[in-house]
Formats: C-alpha cells, structure tokens, sequence
C-alpha cells in the first residue's frame, strides 16, 4: 500500500457525511434563525447539546442492537415483540434522561434569575419536545433498521448516519417550537404543571410497562448510567452555548461538531481494525504507511467537507470572516481529536478493553467539547 489516499474510504463515507451535513446545516440555519426564543428562555440552549448527541447513543445503540440480531436470523420482520419493546424503551430512555437534564438547567436559571418557574419551565419544554421527537424517531429506528437488512444492506452502515442526519434536525425544530409556544404560558404555572406531569405520567407507565420484561429491563439499565454520565458532560458544552448566543456561532456549531464528531468516529473505528490486524502498531509515536495513509485520508475527507460549510456560511452570512472561522476552528479541533482518538485506542488496548466500545462514545463527546471551544476561541480572535 501506497502512502497515497485511501480512496474507498473516502468514497464509501462522503455519501453519508453530506447527508448528515445537509440536515446539520439546515438545523444551524434554524437555530440562527430562532436565537430569539434562546435569548428569551435562559437555560434552554444548555440542554440543546445533550439531547442530541443523547439521541445518538439512544437510537446508535438501538440500531446496533436490532442489526445484530437480524444478522443472526433471531428478528424476521418488524413485528417481532422485541422490536415493540426496544421502540418503547428507545422512548423511555431518551425521556427519562432528557427531564433530568432539563431539571438541572432549570435549577441554573433560576439560580441565575431568581424566578423559580424555570424549575418546571425548562423540563416541561424538554419533555414535551422529547415526546414528539422520540415518537418519530423510535418507531423510525426499527423502521430503517428492518428495511436496510430486507433490501441486503448491512443497517449498521445505513442507519447510523440517517437517524443522525434526521434525529438533529428533527430535535432542534421541534424544542424551538416548543419553547415558542409555552413562552404563552410561562406566568401560567399551573398549566405548565399540569402539562409537565401529563407528559411525565404517560413516560413512566410506558416505563413500567417495558420494565416488566426481561429485555426492556435489560436495555434501561445497562443503557441509563452511560446516558447520564454523557448527558452531563455535553452539559459543560451546553454551557459554553448558553454564555455565546451569537447568531453566527450557533449557526456554525450542528454542522462543525457532527462532521467533527462523524469524523473522529470514523478515524477510531478503522484505527482499532488497522492495530487488531497489525496493519499499525500501538507505539507511543505514531508511525508507519499505513497510519500516513490514514492521516492523509482523513484529512482530504474534512477538506472536502468543510468545504461545503464553507460555501454553505458564506452563502448565508455574506461575511468572509466566518469562513475563516470555520477553518481556524476545525484546523484546532480535528489536530487535537486525532491524537486523542489515537491515545484513548491504543490506551484502551493496553487495559484490555475493546477500542470499538469505548473510544467513539468518548470521540462524539469530546468533539462537541473541544469544536465548541475552538468556534467560540476562533470567532473571538477573528471578529
């Protein structure tokens, strides 16, 4: 092998990445466009990155799981009982964990304004959205997921991008909506009470329902404590959101940080195939074709696309300025989310833990931590 690109790599991932750009792009535009409503409801941008990289390991997970058992012929169609329960539980997770983000954001605002409604405000808008979302999206995952494999394509490969693509887009939309229309009744506490508990009544006996089997249990509690573990620390991103409502900056975050979490994802996921087939050794200093190779591939692949969010912010904003945002920004990010993938892979290895189970929940993560970092510094230093 060559030390030039990997171009299958490049080909068999550029479709799905440009799907996922295309929603992302549209989901920054409405974020950019609806920056009122987050002005309007402190605390509400905090949560916006925890619901949604929690829909990526709600529905990863759930796609993942269906793939393999239909892999191995114990799921024939989409009407198998597991498939009803795991649609449930997909329901019940992403629920569950999104109102205690959302009450945690709404102790901040208060603690921030003084008003104490924003305890029930903030969870209410978040669970309202969530119902709606997970509505969509769980029955959506089996769909997608039963469908690829009838068709002979593998779902693993198919689903994670579409849900990804579909699951932001969908998910600021509707907690824009949302927070607009409560807005009208926000000095009507009880009606705020009366819809938060409405909501939160229909998850719970969905809970107990799916917690009665053996499957449903399963799935909620070995999914939960990771959900919260990650659901918390998007909320430091979320942070950083809330202290920078600027127009552009929202407008460049979904689609910076799902390229760059898609990315890094990618990287880490070929980099443990390459170690465990000795094709690259887990030295400390990174050497070898094959690891040049892989660089080089991966970085004509973040040319391409960023190249189109190029074209996409300039198109939107008129100002050449943001596009040196864009470019100083992932320049940053992806140097430091390329040796950290590399480190947590071959750390992971040398305490016996499999690199595909942990490194990428870890990359997705940090990519939104260190990308919103990095926009926010770059806009900074730029405008």
């Amino acid at each position: 092998m060559s030390h030039h690109l990997d171009v299958k790599l490049i080909y068999e991932t550029l479709p799905a990445l440009i799907i996922a750009l295309i929603a992302d792009t549209i989901a920054g535009y409405v974020m950019n466009r609806g920056i009122n409503v987050f002005q309007a409801i402190p605390g509400l941008l905090m949560v916006i990155p925890a619901l949604i990289d929690m829909r990526g390991n709600v529905y990863g997970a759930f796609i993942a799981r269906l793939s393999s058992k239909l892999h191995l012929g114990e799921i024939k169609d989409i009407h198998d009982e597991r498939v009803k329960i795991w649609t449930h539980t997909a329901i019940v997770l992403a629920n569950i964990a999104a109102v205690i983000v959302g009450i945690i954001a709404g102790i901040i605002a208060w603690s921030s304004t003084g008003n104490a409604v924003y305890i029930i405000f903030i969870p209410a808008i978040i669970l309202t959205t969530h119902l709606f979302t997970t509505s969509i999206l769980s029955p959506l995952t089996a769909y997608i997921g039963v469908k690829t494999h009838e068709k002979g394509w593998n779902p693993d490969n198919v689903g994670v991008p579409l849900l990804s693509s579909a699951g932001d887009l969908v998910s600021v939309v509707f907690i824009i909506l949302v927070g607009y229309l409560l807005l009208y009744l926000f000095h009507i506490p009880a009606l705020l009470f009366i819809l938060f508990f409405s909501v939160l009544t229909y998850v719970v006996l969905l809970w107990r329902k799916i917690f009665r089997t053996k499957e449903g249990r399963t799935v909620f509690l070995q999914s939960m404590p990771i959900l919260l573990s990650v659901a918390f620390l998007e909320l430091i991103t979320g942070g950083m959101w809330e202290a920078n409502k600027i127009a552009i900056i929202l407008l460049l975050l979904p689609p910076i940080l799902e390229t760059l979490g898609n990315i890094g994802s990618v990287f880490s996921s070929r980099l443990s195939s390459f170690i465990y087939l000795g094709f690259i050794q887990p030295t400390f200093i990174p050497r070898g074709k094959y690891f040049l190779r892989e660089i080089l591939s991966i970085g004509a692949l973040s040319a391409i696309m960023y190249s189109f969010v190029s074209i996409f912010v300039l198109i939107i904003t008129w100002n050449i300025k943001a596009v040196f945002v864009v470019w100083l920004s992932v320049i940053l990010s992806l140097l430091i989310l390329l040796m950290l993938s590399y480190y947590l892979t071959i750390g992971s290895l040398k305490i016996k833990l499999d690199p595909d189970n942990v490194v990428v929940p870890v990359i997705t993560t940090s990519a939104d931590i260190i990308g919103t970092i990095s926009i926010i510094f770059a806009y900074y230093l730029i405008f």
